[in-house]
């Protein structure tokens, strides 16, 4: 098993080092995912799919279905993963990022990649927030990072979880926003929040 903190760190380091060099969100989850996939051997995969035969002048796709769930194995972590037992309590079904067990079951539904919750092993949400100087409670940026809490927060316990936010600026610089980054962080006492800025202290000592 990877030691996917020691990842976070890594990537909390490349961005205090280089933030200029991202620009949206995505590129974030995608170097998280490449550097736990760096790490860790691919599980094996099995699945199932929802392709059936033909119908009038319809292409029959279960051969292309087939191809895709014989897939030996698979990478361990992911992005943008959903499942229909996920059970995230909102509309937004998909995780930002997600590791993968040693084994994975796939369902392919309508040409859709779907996963169990019973085989992951952690899950992630990014927030990267590029304009705003401060933090308020009840502010739709509190409050949209407060959702990705409370989201991975009703995953099952056996998952661990990290809500990682990044910014252009210190979000809790000034002394009457600090309440609101910690209200935010002890929001679930198993969800992981991390706070990254340009200048965040310690992460290049």
């Amino acid at each position: 098993m990877a030691d996917i903190s020691a990842s976070i760190d890594q990537l909390e380091r490349h961005f205090v080092e280089r933030p200029a060099n991202y620009l949206v969100e995505a590129e974030l989850a995608f170097e998280l995912k490449q550097l736990l996939n760096d790490q860790l051997q691919p599980a094996r995969l099995t699945g199932s799919h929802d392709s059936g035969g033909a119908r009038g002048d319809t292409p029959d796709h279960s051969e292309y279905a087939d191809e895709i769930i014989s897939t030996a194995d698979i990478d361990r972590a992911h992005c943008e993963a959903s499942g229909s037992n996920f059970g995230l309590g909102s509309q937004q079904m998909k995780l930002d990022l997600v590791l993968f067990d040693d084994e994975v079951n796939l369902s392919l539904e309508g040409g859709s990649k779907k996963f169990r919750v019973e085989d992951l092993v952690t899950a992630v949400e990014f927030k990267y927030i590029k304009n705003a100087k401060y933090l308020r409670e009840g502010s739709e940026r509190y409050n949209l990072i407060a959702d990705d809490i409370d989201r991975l927060d009703s995953l099952p316990a056996h998952v661990d979880t990290y809500c990682l936010v990044f910014a252009n600026f210190d979000l809790a610089r000034r002394s009457d926003t600090q309440e609101a980054m910690q209200s935010l962080k002890s929001r679930s006492d198993r969800v992981e929040v991390r706070h990254t800025h340009p200048k965040s202290d310690g992460l290049l000592d």
